[in-house]
């Protein structure tokens, strides 16, 4: 087993092994991400999602979830903005109610062509906002 062991799972695994006879000498476990750090997209709150659709007609239809096991992972619904507050701050504006010509999201891939590419030094630059 390597994917997905943390340090709560190890003492369940170690002891199915003796229950089964087995001593923890003939296990071995990697250093994989749960172990090291455990960061991932629910540790981090972050998911790329489908938030809207248009269909042939124009019509448009809102696209979200809702889990009702994990409220906190309720998604943003509709066409989205990033844009700065009046303090500076950076919110994302839901259900197309956002201002496009002050959105910070810039179309990158668009019908499997790429829009946009940016250098190292650019991106670095980026994140400094």
């Amino acid at each position: 087993q390597g994917d997905g062991i943390s340090y709560e799972s190890l003492g369940d695994i170690l002891q199915a092994m003796q229950d089964a006879g087995f001593a923890a000498d003939n296990l071995v476990f990697g250093s994989g991400g749960a172990l090291l750090q455990k960061v991932n997209r629910d540790t981090q709150k972050i998911a790329f999602k489908c938030s809207e659709i248009t269909d042939a007609k124009g019509k448009t239809t809102l696209v979200y979830k809702d889990p009702i096991s994990d409220h906190g992972k309720k998604s943003k619904m509709g066409r989205l903005t990033l844009e700065k507050d009046a303090k500076g701050g950076i919110v994302t504006i839901t259900e197309g109610k956002g201002d496009p010509a002050k959105d910070m999201l810039v179309e990158v891939f668009r019908d499997g062509v790429t829009l946009k590419e940016w250098t190292f030094a650019e991106i670095r630059e980026l994140a400094k906002i």
